[in-house]
């Protein structure tokens, strides 16, 4: 369960307090947020972080007993939306075994309004039924991708077992 989508709640601050759109409540956490995260904790629940604050995901890293998820997130480093994770926070994700799920949506893996499927997924994605044929890429010259990118960035800040697909049930993958 997510502790925020894109407004604060009376247990955690949200992302767009990293904007400045919404004014941080919590800091973080409130006391109760930190009542609902060890109740979490104690039902088995899977936190997600994907919509909170950077104060808030490194309070709840401090905090939980279980690793947590990032449902729908990517890079920070890679590019600069304020739902993406920061590499601060990516190393607390490899000290908690948690899990940063990296997001296709073109905001947060281009940083553009728009992308493409050779923005999403390089050159492979003809390859994967398009005008590419169907002969893979040669592995000797390996192509490159937006999310393999992220991809790549976690996996060399927070370790591999820390990296998995990840993306909103809107119709974005």
């Amino acid at each position: 369960m997510t502790l925020t989508h894109s407004c604060n709640t009376p247990w955690a601050d949200n992302w767009l307090v990293d904007t400045g759109d919404d004014p941080p409540l919590h800091n973080g956490l409130s006391s109760f947020g930190k009542m609902v995260l060890a109740e979490m904790n104690r039902l088995g629940m899977i936190v997600d972080l994907a919509h909170v604050s950077v104060e808030t995901m490194k309070a709840v890293l401090n905090l939980s007993k279980a690793p947590v998820i990032f449902s729908h997130s990517s890079a920070f480093t890679l590019c600069q939306n304020r739902r993406n994770v920061p590499d601060d926070v990516l190393k607390m994700v490899a000290s908690t075994d948690s899990l940063v799920m990296i997001n296709f949506y073109n905001n947060y893996v281009t940083c553009r309004d728009t992308a493409t499927l050779a923005d999403v997924a390089g050159e492979a994605g003809a390859w994967a039924g398009g005008e590419g044929g169907s002969v893979p890429p040669d592995p000797a010259r390996p192509i490159p991708s937006a999310p393999t990118d992220h991809m790549d960035h976690v996996k060399k800040v927070a370790g591999a077992q820390c990296v998995g697909f990840g993306g909103d049930y809107d119709g974005v993958m």
